[in-house]
């Protein structure tokens, strides 16, 4: 199997959503194609990426002459407007591209999508939004990472009541149906850092493994299974 850096991928529409998109991944080692009508998004872009490219991506020609339909993964980042987001998905489809994202802003958009073909639609401002919502209502919830509509990865402090407990006293999965993936330890807990270098992520864990005071837990399950874990332990 390929590792992800191998892979390689098309980024269509820099706006804010694509242009951050596309300079991650290519930070991350991946092949990125940047692609949008606008020159000066380009210009901004080619620094980061394998290659920038200004056309309109809804031309079928263009997209087949410059190898967007030949990349395995295609996300079409185009928020300001739906129609074109349409067409490049129908082309690329037609075009037999492994794997095409899209981007919807609303459910009536993801609805049409998914109606011509498209398996994943993301909304990036409603997950965002989301996840902020979670974090404000908990304020022990510091990340959410959607996996589906019911199953996200959440990471929280670890409450109090948990403190100097293993794993095996806590019983979590039959508790409150959460599975604990790992933890999140600060290398130096005298110090309030919430930036990754002050943590080490402990890896594997075992029914031994005991939370500490400052620990970060890192969870997977529904958020009505977090939120009945946080008001039990939390009281």
């Amino acid at each position: 199997m390929a590792r992800e850096k191998d892979t390689q991928f098309a980024v269509i529409g820099l706006g804010a959503f694509g242009f951050s998109l596309a300079k991650t991944l290519a930070e991350k080692g991946a092949f990125v194609m940047a692609i949008d009508h606008n020159i000066e998004r380009i210009e901004a872009i080619k620094r980061y990426v394998a290659e920038a490219i200004c056309f309109d991506a809804t031309d079928p020609e263009q997209l087949s002459a410059h190898g967007v339909t030949n990349v395995d993964v295609v996300v079409i980042a185009i928020g300001e407007v739906f129609e074109p987001v349409v067409l490049i998905a129908m082309e690329l489809l037609n075009a037999g591209v492994g794997r095409i994202i899209a981007r919807a802003s609303n459910d009536t958009q993801e609805t049409i999508l998914k109606k011509i073909g498209i398996r994943q639609v993301i909304h990036p401002e409603k997950q965002v939004g989301e996840r902020m919502a979670i974090a404000l209502l908990h304020s022990s919830v510091r990340d959410v990472f959607e996996l589906t509509e019911d199953l996200a990865i959440f990471e929280l402090d670890a409450p109090r009541m948990m403190y100097n407990h293993t794993l095996q006293e806590l019983h979590m999965r039959s508790r409150y149906n959460v599975n604990l993936i790992t933890i999140k330890r600060p290398l130096i807990p005298e110090i309030e850092d919430d930036s990754n270098e002050n943590f080490e992520v402990l890896g594997v864990l075992t029914a031994d493994t005991r939370i500490v005071k400052g620990d970060k837990l890192v969870l997977v399950g529904s958020e009505k299974s977090i939120n009945k874990m946080l008001s039990t332990t939390n009281r």
